[in-house]
């Protein structure tokens, strides 16, 4: 029930700030006298499957039924709130990120997500959000519901829009009961490793091989790109059913072509030098929304196994750092609050400054604003 309310103060809060809205107007004698708005039973009321009329779910606020008539807007603002019953909490984290894309965010707005972000600490604590799973044959792509873009000729096409409060998200890799499994896309030695490189980021892994060696596609999906391309040489992008892409670089030939469905293990290409390549070898990327992941956080290439099925993606600056499922050992999220910093919270962790740093790709002297998700370590 907690949870309930404070969701339903946020909503209400923020949609009657920023639309100017007002909940209810007391006469002008008796503006100084706080009203109260209270929901009787909400988790049981706006449920999604009740399909109650505009009337019905209207009286069940009891501060509603002393009113004359109903405003429209405050009916708009309890339809927002009955869609958004049936969200889950890493989907309701996602609603409150999109608040962030606002030119001029209210104080008052702030503070209620600070304050919601506060009381779902225990539940930030494990990694919780969706899942990808195999999506229903009447998809037009993999993983449609996190891209809604199908493009054939640049092998990056996304923007950055992670910001420093995005949600916690799930992506589900491997699942055995859908058939869909991992393949190592080549069995060799990494001769260099995700990181800066030469004064610029290295956002893959470079796997030694010969010239017509098989690269195999690393997990079930459908070829976006397959094609010639700049410093890549020719690349193939697949992007898979558990809403990550792969890409595979300097390549010497394609086995497939765009629109193509494969599985794990497929064979994409031959391995080369082609694009700009010092020799023969494979550059692999793994990337979620365009946004490059460590590999070997997701796989390790020396056993060339997956290091586990299910994988908590928490949005960091520049790029996505990897948390552990359970069966692993989930690393630990902290939520930032008012006046730390981040020796401070090593301190509080028994971790370094640097630990924490490289862990959440940020610098020692960056900013931390309240809110703000940090992940820690085991």
């Amino acid at each position: 029930m907690r949870f309930s309310f404070t969701i339903s103060v946020f909503l209400l809060s923020f949609l009657s700030i920023s639309k100017g809205y007002a909940i209810h107007t007391e006469p002008e004698s008796v503006r100084d006298t706080a009203t109260a708005v209270v929901v009787y039973n909400a988790d049981a009321r706006f449920l999604p499957q009740a399909n109650y009329g505009v009337k019905e779910y209207t009286r069940m606020i009891d501060s509603l039924v002393v009113l004359d008539t109903v405003p429209v807007s405050l009916v708009n603002q309890l339809s927002v709130y009955r869609m958004l019953a049936d969200k889950n909490a890493g989907e309701l984290e996602l609603v409150i990120d999109s608040i962030f894309d606002m030119e001029n965010v209210p104080q008052p707005v702030l503070n209620a997500v600070n304050i919601y972000m506060t009381t779902m600490e225990d539940a930030l604590a494990q990694p919780t959000g969706l899942y990808a799973y195999v999506p229903e044959s009447t998809a037009p792509h993999p993983s449609d519901y996190f891209y809604k873009d199908w493009n054939t000729e640049v092998p990056n096409p996304y923007r950055n829009n992670l910001s420093k409060f995005d949600s916690t998200l799930k992506l589900m890799l491997v699942d055995s009961a859908q058939n869909c499994g991992y393949y190592p896309p080549f069995e060799g030695v990494v001769t260099s490793h995700f990181g800066w490189r030469y004064g610029r980021n290295h956002n893959g892994i470079d796997i030694d091989l010969e010239v017509w060696d098989p690269v195999h596609s690393a997990f079930a999906g459908v070829v976006r790109v397959a094609k010639y391309y700049q410093g890549f040489g020719r690349v193939v992008v697949v992007r898979h059913y558990n809403g990550l892409e792969t890409l595979y670089a300097h390549l010497h030939r394609f086995k497939v072509r765009p629109g193509d469905i494969i599985e794990a293990g497929d064979v994409v290409g031959l391995g080369g030098s082609s694009g700009h390549s010092t020799g023969s070898h494979l550059h692999f990327e793994v990337r979620f929304q365009g946004v490059p992941i460590k590999p070997s956080s997701l796989i390790d290439f020396k056993s060339n196994k997956i290091r586990t099925n299910v994988v908590a993606l928490q949005k960091s600056g520049a790029f996505l750092a990897v948390a552990a499922d359970n069966e692993t050992g989930v690393k630990k999220v902290y939520v930032v609050k008012q006046g730390d910093y981040l020796y401070k919270i090593a301190e509080k962790f028994g971790t370094s400054v640097d630990k924490i740093c490289t862990l959440n790709n940020i610098q020692s002297k960056s900013s931390l604003v309240t809110g703000q998700k940090l992940i820690i370590g085991t």
